[in-house]
């Protein structure tokens, strides 16, 4: 048996020449540097694939931010146009209060002018009074006069 796995293996050393064992080791590199490309390629695929995915995913998030944004301005420039009817309701309650100050003034004034003219009112109406109480009185001092003289 010894001799059996000598004589095989003096047998492959006949056989393994340089020129074999060169063109062996260059078939072994070039099989080893196909492997390496094909997995560079491989890798390389994958990383493209991932970078068009999320290429694509930035793209759409762009055009979502973009909706957004014009819905954004939209609503803006609603707020906007509220804002500036606020602003002008505010101006117009603003006048309504003025003047609704103003005729609460005239409407003091008017009040202070009526109170006055009733107390003058009032003021002549007492004076009448007392001058019609002392006609009467001058009238009953003449009466009594002029039936105390037919006695004399």
């Amino acid at each position: 048996m010894y001799e059996k796995i000598t004589n095989y293996i003096n047998a492959v050393k006949s056989q393994i020449t340089v020129k074999r064992f060169i063109m062996l080791a260059c078939a072994l590199l070039l099989i080893i540097g196909a492997c390496q490309l094909i997995d560079g390629y491989l890798t390389a695929r994958g990383n493209y694939q991932r970078a068009l995915e999320r290429l694509e995913q930035t793209q759409n998030e762009l055009n979502r931010s973009r909706r957004l944004n014009q819905e954004l301005k939209l609503v803006i420039e609603r707020s906007t146009s509220l804002n500036r009817q606020a602003g002008d309701r505010i101006a117009r309650i603003e006048d309504y209060q003025r003047r609704e100050g103003e005729g609460l003034n005239r409407l003091e004034e008017y009040q202070q002018e009526t109170g006055r003219r009733v107390g003058e009112s009032l003021g002549s109406n007492n004076r009448a009074s007392e001058l019609i109480g002392e006609s009467l009185r001058i009238i009953e001092r003449i009466e009594s006069g002029t039936k105390e003289q037919p006695k004399n």
